[in-house]
């Protein structure tokens, strides 16, 4: 069965894209943990990082220096953290490879990068992913 991220590029749900690639996009996470939180998900379905094809690993870190660099510019933040849960036990909620972009500020009182975050609403995705894909767009 297709995970929501394939249901997202299918369009069969919608989603807010940063960026879309032959082997990544970027989305807005519907419930972030600060303004700004993005997913870096690849097209191809995989539970587990290492299940990958090395042709997508091998464009891993390009796009994810890239979506961290378009994190920064649209939020202003002082600092990211970047996270991947590798399998369930991991806590890992859908099974399918993605990684966290989260914007931080000293000052959000947070001490870990995954917080609870409530449902953006629509309004709030999209400006959202308007800053992102401008911010993407810049070299």
């Amino acid at each position: 069965m297709p995970t929501i991220f394939t249901r997202i590029l299918t369009g069969e749900i919608p989603g807010e894209f940063v960026f879309r690639a032959p082997r990544w996009i970027g989305l807005c996470d519907i419930s972030p943990s600060a303004p700004g939180h993005c997913l870096l998900v690849p097209v191809a379905e995989a539970d587990h990082l290492h299940e990958l094809p090395l042709e997508t690993l091998a464009e891993l870190g390009p796009h994810l220096a890239r979506l961290t660099a378009a994190v920064r510019v649209a939020t202003g933040c002082q600092a990211l953290n970047v996270i991947i849960n590798d399998g369930r036990a991991a806590g890992q909620e859908v099974p399918h490879v993605h990684l966290h972009v989260i914007p931080r500020w000293a000052e959000d009182g947070k001490t870990c990068g995954l917080f609870g975050g409530s449902r953006a609403t629509a309004t709030t995705l999209s400006a959202m992913g308007t800053q992102l894909r401008a911010a993407w767009g810049q070299p």
